[in-house]
């Protein structure tokens, strides 16, 4: 996370999703401080959306303060004046998008299965943790892959993901949220040091999650 393009003063990176499930951020950062490769900090303002098909679509403002340290990241945001830290939190491996904890050099490479929790801030929709299980990654072939700064080598990266079931509310109504498992592949570029693109599929139902916009 500290390393990606956008950790500056200025950075801009934009997340658009299609498909079932259609996740979505535009985000600005600001104040930024670094403190060796794996330890930075910065304020994060700017818009996230999210959709799963057969739930009710939304969106929320971000405006946080956050700090990486060691792969985990931690919030506080702006209560009267004050800077005051949120529940929410969660381990920036879960998303694959930023780093793989060890330089990505040959097809057939693997990590490990891992699982996560995520911790939403109380005024979020979800009443209870999210709860990830990822599969082992394996690495495949490099290929080019066009993305938003251009063409990229990149190396795609599979493996099954599963998120245990749990509750949200809507509106003040209670809805429960099936467990879902999905096959998914990171499309990893080491020029940019992130995922430029991460594809997957639930019984058919296809998605991407794709950086439209990196400066």
């Amino acid at each position: 996370m500290c390393q990606t393009p956008f950790m500056h003063n200025g950075g801009v990176v934009q997340l658009s999703g299609t498909g079932g499930l259609q996740l979505g951020a535009n985000l600005a950062f600001s104040d930024v401080q670094k403190d060796g490769d794996g330890h930075c900090s910065a304020r994060v303002k700017g818009k996230a959306t999210y959709g799963l098909a057969g739930l009710p679509p939304g969106q929320s403002a971000v405006d946080y303060w956050m700090s990486v340290k060691n792969g985990k990241i931690t919030f506080e945001r702006s209560e009267n004046g004050r800077r005051v830290p949120v529940s929410g939190k969660f381990d920036l491996r879960m998303l694959g998008l930023f780093a793989y904890g060890e330089p990505i050099t040959r097809q057939g490479q693997t990590f490990p299965a891992l699982k996560f929790q995520i911790n939403l801030d109380k005024k979020a929709v979800a009443t209870a943790p999210i709860v990830i299980h990822t599969g082992t990654r394996t690495v495949g072939a490099k290929q080019t892959l066009q993305t938003a700064v251009g063409e990229k080598s990149c190396w795609p990266i599979k493996y099954s993901r599963l998120t245990e079931a749990t509750q949200a509310s809507f509106s003040g109504i209670v809805l429960p949220i099936p467990e879902m498992k999905s096959t998914v592949t990171d499309w990893f570029c080491p020029d940019v040091n992130m995922v430029m693109k991460q594809e997957s599929n639930q019984s058919g139902i296809a998605s991407v999650v794709e950086v439209t916009r990196l400066q």
